[in-house]
């Protein structure tokens, strides 16, 4: 199965939040399309957004008009599950609490 325009293009907004953590505009978003080619295009960052938004992979913060999207850690699968340590080395150890 090949991938679409949008799904790439969302592949690649996704990378660039993770990459750069914090809060992303949708003018953000569309400095970013404009980078890669893909167009300054206002509704399809904000399209896009609501799309990452509804997939649970990004939360939106603050009222509509003055919106900013921040990425979900607690969907994210490179992040863990909280308490452990991703295992992105090879020799890096899990950390567990210790019980008492």
């Amino acid at each position: 199965m090949t991938e679409t325009t949008s799904q790439a293009r969302r592949r690649e907004l996704l990378e660039a939040i993770r990459a750069a953590p914090g809060d992303w505009t949708t003018g953000q978003v569309r400095k970013l399309y404009e980078a890669n080619g893909w167009g300054p295009n206002r509704s399809v960052a904000r399209a896009d957004l609501r799309h990452l938004t509804e997939d649970g992979l990004l939360l939106e913060i603050g009222a509509e008009n003055a919106r900013s999207y921040r990425l979900n850690a607690a969907r994210d699968p490179r992040l863990g599950h909280g308490w452990q340590t991703p295992a992105d080395a090879l020799n890096r150890a899990k950390h567990r609490p210790r019980r008492r």
